[in-house]
């Protein structure tokens, strides 16, 4: 040690030429190789089965898919604890995983999820996936005295802006109701038409679709066919047909009441005191937080002034900040 340090004190060049080329390697890992975080990155080293159960009650999911899940994987190699919830409509399992790659044993869960025949009849396919942790880096927004539906669709322009940007691959909306289309017909209609609610159902299910019809060869290439009957919005769904007898036609605007709107979930979401929609952005591999940032602040520079005053972009802010 000492013969390197006397070494260093005669060859004072060769010292600070070392000196320099740390400080630039350090310079050049801080800009280009090590990828700046809000908060610590971490993973979870988990595996989640989730499995829909509409109607059912927490002890009808507990008894018909949680238990059964758990019977099914239980001793796979890795799997650290076991953690269940039987809620209303869903089951989940939770897998903490040990020793291994949670990805690994999330496919031997898999295969043996799919591999159980007993679950209920109404339940719906399992959901098989590793949580993974999205880094948030800013957030947008969006807030106006508009409707729901409206200010959905500003906040939804602005999230397809931001996702068209270079640098910035995933932007999420918070704060707003999923879209809902609801078909609603009495008891009294029912019965007075002759009809079951499931027989509506399965009308409603056959009508909305969109099926491929095969292929026609012809001199200039092979043609593909498909039919296109999938209805998207609450005046497709009117007029399906419900029942079709010799000259009449019953549709489904004739039995019930169709309603183009949100779930029931309720959602207040507001920023100074008027309603507002979250536009979360987020950090994906190794992009650079400061630099989305910037991207969005740059954004919201241009683009603020031309929304207001209906419906303009508040931001960036914290959620936290001005939200409740």
């Amino acid at each position: 040690m000492k013969g390197a340090i006397a070494w260093f004190t005669e060859n004072d060049v060769a010292a600070n030429l070392l000196m320099v080329t740390i400080l630039g390697l350090g310079l050049y890992g801080l800009s280009a190789r090590i990828p700046l975080e809000v908060f610590p990155a971490f993973e979870l080293d988990s595996v989640i089965v989730r499995v829909p159960f509409p109607g059912a009650t927490p002890a009808e999911v507990e008894e018909g898919v949680t238990i059964k899940v758990e019977e099914a994987i239980y001793d796979l190699s890795g799997i650290k604890t076991l953690r269940s919830v039987a809620a209303e409509n869903l089951g989940t399992v939770t897998i903490e995983v040990e020793g291994i790659d949670p990805r690994d044993l999330m496919n031997d869960i898999k295969a043996r999820v799919d591999a159980i025949s007993t679950f209920p009849v109404d339940s719906e396919r399992p959901v098989i996936y590793v949580p993974e942790i999205r880094r948030d880096v800013i957030t947008v927004v969006v807030s106006g005295d508009l409707s729901e539906r409206e200010l959905r669709v500003a906040a939804e322009q602005v999230r397809d802006d931001l996702t068209s940007l270079p640098g910035i691959s995933q932007v999420d909306l918070d704060g707003v109701r999923s879209y809902e289309i609801s078909i609603e017909v009495s008891e009294q209609t029912l019965r007075q038409y002759g009809l079951t609610l499931a027989g509506v159902a399965d009308a409603v299910r056959r009508a909305s679709l969109d099926l491929a019809a095969g292929s026609v060869r012809t001199r200039g290439g092979e043609i593909l066919i498909r039919t296109q009957g999938q209805a998207r919005v609450g005046s497709e769904f009117e007029g399906i047909p419900v029942r079709t007898d010799a000259g009449t036609r019953l549709t489904v605007s004739d039995i019930a009441v169709v309603r183009d709107g949100f779930d029931e979930e309720q959602v207040d979401a507001r920023f100074n005191g008027r309603p507002a929609v979250f536009v979360d952005v987020k950090r994906v591999g190794d992009q650079n937080a400061i630099d989305v940032a910037d991207a969005v602040k740059a954004y919201v520079t241009t683009s603020a002034a031309r929304r207001r005053p209906a419906g303009h972009v508040a931001g960036p802010v914290s959620r936290r900040q001005g939200a409740a």
